[in-house]
């Protein structure tokens, strides 16, 4: 079902695509390139924020009061908890609270030990041998879609709707456990002008991404979707006129 929204979705992009003006009528567009911080994501199962990011982007003007829009964007956190606290060192998991051997996802007796990793908590792939348990969470997503919007006057608030995918990775010590998803991506935003070819912009967005269903043998076609938001600052550069 929801990879049947995902092809509507990409047939109306190419429908909008078809009302284009003329090549000889169109404008330019503009590029940017800022912050961004993203939340909610369940890469990890001690972390909902990622707040070392960026975000870049751009859109090509079709019309008046329509673009259409990319964006890019990178979020990383590091350093987060194994469970109650613990950063330095890896205990036992005899050692463990309940709580701490919760997975991200949860497991079924069918599921086996390589193929679906994300169930494993992090406290799991500890070691008591190991000097420390570093636990880093990371998130790449790539997006595109119609943006609406006036073209004109010092201050252009806008919204969008793009559509893409997302990989997340939770990187404990030398493993890496990774998921890419397709993902919606609606938003808001405003391009206020600080000079006649440069903006500030301050965005955002709210991300619906397919993730996998609580055993994740359906990771690409089925499962349960999860939310994350993101909110970005940044600077807008015009191109062309």
């Amino acid at each position: 079902m929801r990879i049947r929204s995902v092809l509507l979705c990409l047939c109306l992009s190419v429908l909008v695509l078809s009302l284009a003006q003329p090549a000889a009528a169109q404008r330019a567009g503009n590029w940017a390139i800022g912050y961004s911080l993203l939340g909610n994501n369940t890469i990890a199962k001690n972390t909902s924020v990622l707040p070392l990011g960026w975000m870049g982007g751009g859109a090509v003007e079709l019309s008046d009061g329509m673009s259409w829009a990319f964006d890019v964007s990178g979020n990383y956190a590091a350093g987060i908890d194994v469970c109650g606290g613990v950063e330095s060192r890896a205990i036992g998991i005899a050692s463990q609270s309940a709580a701490c051997l919760e997975g991200v996802t949860a497991a079924t007796s069918a599921d086996e030990y390589q193929g679906y990793s994300n169930m494993r908590p992090e406290a799991m792939w500890c070691s008591p041998t190991l000097s420390k348990c570093d636990v880093k969470a990371l998130s790449v997503g790539a997006f595109t879609g119609p943006r609406f919007g006036p073209t004109g006057g010092s201050v252009r608030p806008y919204v969008h709707i793009m559509g893409g995918a997302v990989r997340s990775a939770r990187v404990i010590n030398f493993y890496s456990h990774t998921s890419t998803n397709w993902a919606f991506q609606p938003g808001a935003g405003v391009d206020v002008d600080v000079s006649d070819n440069m903006a500030v912009r301050l965005q955002g967005d709210m991300r619906y991404v397919m993730f996998g269903n609580s055993s994740q043998a359906g990771l690409q076609t089925g499962g349960e979707d999860y939310k994350e938001f993101r909110f970005s600052f940044g600077f807008v550069f015009a191109l062309g006129g």
